[in-house]
């Protein structure tokens, strides 16, 4: 099988895994059984590998924003996991630290994509000596209290390494806009959140004293 049809399974694999993990969570509001659980997934990757004009159905999304990183791959995997079995590969602060590593890593490369400036991060993902120690160093750090993220990250360097994808760039294993997007709505939502519990102490504490 060729580096090129791997990866189109790859790509195509991804968008099957979001429409699976987004499936089984509005499956869960109705039951919470594994089984049925199981089934909506199983159903829901059918479906994104229907051919519709001779292209899978998950390929439309995929022609549009590109192929989803192995990192995001591994979220999805795990969230779809943790659905099916009710075991959390990814905790709390795991999550908090991939999201707030991808809004990080998001500001640095697609600045320049949007015209922003003329610095050009994408290149260093072809010789990506710098960014590997950088990810070396982030999986150490997380290794202990979000070994979940330091797993994610270093599953995307290995990727990588065997070349999985077509891609030849350190970047497209690691970010993808999708990644980006939804780590910026989670770090809105947990700031916004704080914000709000913050403030309904303050209530809270006000409504003792009074």
């Amino acid at each position: 099988m060729s580096r090129a049809h791997v990866s189109q399974l790859i790509g195509v694999a991804g968008f099957a895994l979001v429409l699976a993990v987004v499936a089984s969570a509005f499956a869960a509001r109705l039951s919470g059984r594994r089984a049925w659980l199981g089934l909506v997934a199983l159903a829901a990757v059918a479906v994104a590998r229907t051919p519709v004009h001779g292209i899978p159905l998950a390929g439309y999304p995929r022609g549009m924003l590109g192929d989803l990183s192995i990192t995001t791959l591994l979220m999805l995997a795990a969230s779809l996991a943790a659905a099916l079995t009710g075991r959390s590969i990814l905790d709390e602060r795991s999550r908090a630290a991939l999201s707030g590593w991808a809004v990080a890593a998001g500001l640095v490369l697609y600045p320049q994509t949007l015209g922003l400036t003329y610095f050009d991060p994408y290149e260093l993902g072809f010789r990506p000596r710098a960014l590997l120690l950088l990810g070396a160093a982030l999986v150490v750090f997380w290794w202990w209290r979000r070994r979940g993220a330091a797993l994610i990250l270093a599953g995307g360097v290995a990727a990588f390494h065997l070349r999985v994808l077509e891609s030849g760039n350190l970047w497209d294993y690691l970010l993808d806009p999708v990644l980006v997007a939804w780590a910026v709505c989670v770090s809105v939502a947990r700031s916004a959140g704080g914000r709000m519990g913050a403030a309904l102490r303050a209530v809270r504490a006000r409504l003792r004293a009074g």
